[in-house]
């Protein structure tokens, strides 16, 4: 697999429009051909296990929340084919225009990684994605 991971200090009064313009962004790369995404808000800075906290690297202000974002693609040339056609796409560069509004793009980290090895319980993946689970969904969008 071929990912694109993003760390996202977003303040808590941007939340909502955040959230709402990733959702909006991960479905104009699926829509494009990408596998899909991920958002993950942080809910246990704590280090343990002899690690250090992530905000011994990563520095997150008391106002704001941290969020990590996945973008998934079959490998770096699948990436390669459905990224041109997500950068072309007019609602995307709408959706930039919005993110840059609710964050400061410049604390935003980003970097692609591609798989090394994969270990999983098939067991626990097919219990975990049978367990309902409650989704954030964006607002429902007024028409005008």
């Amino acid at each position: 697999m071929y990912l694109i991971w993003f760390l996202h200090r977003v303040p808590r009064s941007r939340e909502e429009d955040f959230r709402t313009v990733v959702y909006q962004a991960i479905e104009v790369f699926r829509r494009h051909g990408a596998i899909g995404g991920t958002v993950m808000e942080m809910s246990d800075p704590a280090a343990k296990y002899g690690c250090s906290a992530i905000a011994a690297g990563v520095d997150v202000a008391p106002d704001e929340v941290l969020y990590a974002e996945l973008a998934y693609f079959h490998d770096r040339a699948h990436y390669d084919e459905v990224m041109p056609k997500v950068d072309a796409d007019p609602e995307l560069e709408e959706l930039y225009g919005k993110l840059l509004q609710t964050v400061d793009i410049s604390r935003i980290l980003r970097a692609e990684f591609s798989t090394l090895f994969e270990l999983v319980n098939a067991d626990e993946r097919d219990r975990y994605q049978r367990t309902p689970r409650t989704q954030w969904q964006p607002a429902p969008q007024e028409r005008v």
